[in-house]
């Protein structure tokens, strides 16, 4: 199963916060169960300690990468290690657009990587994704992800590729 990866995207500020321990959790346990399968991910969510291979999107402090540069470089990633799978690992409301990403990263890249999901997002409960002590305001509650993913779904996707890039 070497031929497989895990992508796991924070969804919050700091590594601390509940969502991205679930998040951590679940990147973790997929990749120990896949062969100890590398994991690509960013610097808040801590999958420190295990022994699996852990690669990181390279980020400024305080600064979180877009999710579509996370994307590409997971594919970048999987590329260079020949992977031909990647499983995503995200909190639930910010799943589609990480698949939405992760698909057009691929696609970039020419292709031969299927991108699925982890399962286990499913287990988590809806309103344990959102953490009032997350320093970014969006990912505090329902309401204001909301607020700013109606802009994001709304905006065409050159205009998104622009701006996350």
């Amino acid at each position: 199963m070497r031929d497989k990866g895990v992508v796991a995207f924070a969804f919050g500020m700091p590594k601390t916060i509940r969502s991205n321990r679930h998040i951590a959790r679940i990147a973790a346990r997929k990749a120990i169960a896949m062969d100890r399968t590398p994991i690509y991910t960013q610097s808040d969510v801590n999958v420190r300690g295990l022994s699996v291979a852990v690669f990181y999107v390279p980020e400024e402090p305080g600064n979180p990468p877009p999710t579509l540069r996370i994307a590409r470089g997971a594919v970048q990633m999987a590329r260079s290690l020949k992977l031909i799978e990647l499983w995503v690992a995200a909190a639930k409301p910010h799943l589609w657009r990480c698949l939405r990403d992760m698909k057009a990263a691929v696609r970039e890249a020419g292709g031969g990587i299927v991108v699925r999901v982890c399962e286990e997002i499913e287990q988590v409960s809806e309103d344990d994704w959102f953490c009032p002590d997350s320093t970014q305001e969006r990912t505090q509650s329902r309401e204001a992800w909301e607020k700013r993913e109606r802009i994001v779904r709304l905006m065409p996707f050159c205009v998104y590729k622009r701006v996350a890039s």
